[in-house]
């Protein structure tokens, strides 16, 4: 009987397919001289490849949650004036670190394909992720019922949400 622990040809085991850049599963299609895994077929998009062990998931996450904030920071980038010295607050903090860190804090867990598009029609709720298209990511802080308070990377914001439309 073979070793349950040594991969077999045939087997289905997950893996990160550099085709569909997702973790997925795939069968072993060819086995090195020491018995490790050197290729492997999608089993989504039938493509033979180099063995690449999968990502987790939180990886995954922190890096959508990069990308997203690099492209928001580039499309955000003209709209606000950040070479003003920022106001301090107590201690030696900054507004700004404050609302960094505040940031940090609400998005460490955050998925930006969940995120809702902002548009002042839509009710929005405490924690709801969304996406200004001026200002990029944001987490809902605070609602009511003519307005939201959300927080931007570069800090908190009051907007308009759940208006009646014009027709």
């Amino acid at each position: 009987m073979a070793d349950p622990k040594k991969p077999a040809l045939g087997d289905v085991i997950e893996i990160r397919c550099r085709f569909c850049r997702l973790n997925l599963d795939a069968n072993v299609s060819a086995l090195g001289p020491d018995g490790g895994i050197v290729k492997v077929q999608c089993r989504t998009c039938r493509h033979f490849q180099d063995f690449k062990a999968p990502r987790p998931i939180e990886d995954q996450r922190a890096a959508l949650i990069r990308k997203v904030m690099k492209i928001a920071e580039r499309h955000t980038q003209g709209t606000s004036n950040r070479s003003t010295p920022a106001a301090t607050t107590t201690g030696s903090l900054s507004a700004e670190a404050v609302a960094k860190a505040l940031w940090d804090e609400a998005t460490k867990d955050a998925n930006p394909l969940k995120s809702k598009i902002y548009d002042p029609h839509r009710a929005f709720g405490v924690d709801d992720l969304i996406h200004h298209k001026g200002r990029g990511l944001g987490v809902v802080r605070e609602a009511d019922d003519v307005s939201i308070l959300v927080l931007f990377r570069e800090g908190f914001v009051r907007l308009p949400h759940d208006e009646p439309r014009d027709e």
